[in-house]
């Protein structure tokens, strides 16, 4: 792990890039200010009622990628492997609330509770501020986080349900 390159405005350029050319519309990814779309509102600027809920899942499951890329040499050193969606129903991770990473001594999304040796969960996302030019498709780096008025959290439901489930089985 050498030449280790961690989460930068290369990479958040490079989700908005994937995205826009695989599978998402703008309008998904971006909050749309008349002719001009923004990766976050701008501080001082009304967002005019609109959410990104849609983005939520798009950037989760590049992010989940991301990190398991970086996981898998450690995973490997320890003879073990990083799998993405681990289900483990005595674990209470399901289908619907699986882990994001878990590194495991088998390769396979379905596990038993002996096989989880270390679960990861993600949080991240995108931290700057973009603009996307429709006409030209090209992405902006605008500012840091100091910029916008995005908030991530690291309180969610799903999270402190994984937290009490494994209370419940130590």
């Amino acid at each position: 792990m050498n030449n280790l390159d961690l989460w930068n405005i290369e990479t958040e350029k490079k989700f908005f890039i994937e995205a826009l050319k695989n599978f998402a519309a703008p309008e998904q990814l971006f909050y749309k200010f008349g002719e001009e779309y923004f990766a976050y509102i701008k501080k001082g600027q009304q967002n005019d009622g609109q959410t990104l809920q849609s983005r939520n899942s798009l950037i989760g499951q590049f992010t989940e990628r991301w990190c398991k890329k970086l996981l898998v040499p450690i995973a490997n050193e320890l003879g073990l492997y990083a799998v993405n969606g681990v289900v483990c129903n005595e674990l209470g991770l399901s289908n619907r609330s699986d882990a994001d990473i878990a590194f495991c001594t088998t390769n396979s999304t379905r596990q038993i509770s002996e096989n989880i040796k270390l679960i990861f969960e993600v949080k991240m996302s995108i931290v700057s501020n973009y603009k996307y030019s429709h006409q030209s498709n090209t992405i902006q780096y605008i500012g840091d986080y100091k910029t916008h008025k995005g908030n991530p959290s690291i309180l969610r439901s799903d999270s402190m349900q994984l937290i009490n489930n494994f209370e419940k089985v130590a």
